[in-house]
């Protein structure tokens, strides 16, 4: 885990102002303007990562901006695919939003465990409706046969759709997935 995070944060691991590595010039798979169009149109939004807490809020606070983002990371609850995390995800923004309990929520991830915790959310709080979208990470988009694959596993698992990008779950999108 030292060598991992000496190279993915740089040689001051534990210094976010400090940081180097990887985490400072890997591509972003979205952009601030997605996530205001989803906050223009009243689609309320949080994060359910596997990633460490300090690596996620880097890349979201100061990679892409946000302030104060709704973020249950890896040591806030546990690894996928439990649900636990993603309805610690839900229960703030609901809580933030005031929303009803009755929202429906759809969660894209780019693994299978991340589909496998929709369908245990679905299994513990049937009285919800629980979307999974599928995403192929950029590794899976180096050929066809692997993407096709990857998209078959991601269904598999009960993905409603596959997308080759997160940003291709737009407004349209949404309320088809919702309808």
């Amino acid at each position: 885990m030292a060598f991992f995070q000496s190279r993915y944060r740089g040689p001051d691991p534990d210094n976010p102002d400090h940081w180097t590595g990887y985490i400072c010039h890997e591509p972003l798979l979205i952009q601030p303007s997605y996530l205001d169009q989803l906050t223009q149109a009243n689609v309320r939004w949080g994060f359910f990562s596997g990633a460490t807490k300090g690596s996620a809020a880097y890349i979201l606070q100061r990679r892409l901006g946000l302030q104060e983002p709704i973020l249950v990371a890896m040591e806030d609850a546990p690894g996928k695919p439990d649900p636990t995390g993603l309805f610690m995800t839900v229960e703030q923004i609901e809580k933030q939003n005031q929303l009803e309990a009755a929202v429906p929520v759809i969660y894209a991830g780019d693994t299978v465990a991340d589909l496998q915790t929709v369908q245990r959310a679905r299994d513990l709080q049937p009285e919800r409706t629980w979307i999974g979208v599928g995403i192929l990470p950029p590794h899976a988009q180096q050929s066809a046969d692997y993407a096709q694959t990857y998209a078959a596993n991601l269904k598999r698992v009960e993905a409603k759709i596959v997308l080759n990008n997160v940003e291709q779950l737009d407004l349209n999108q949404i309320q088809q997935l919702i309808n």
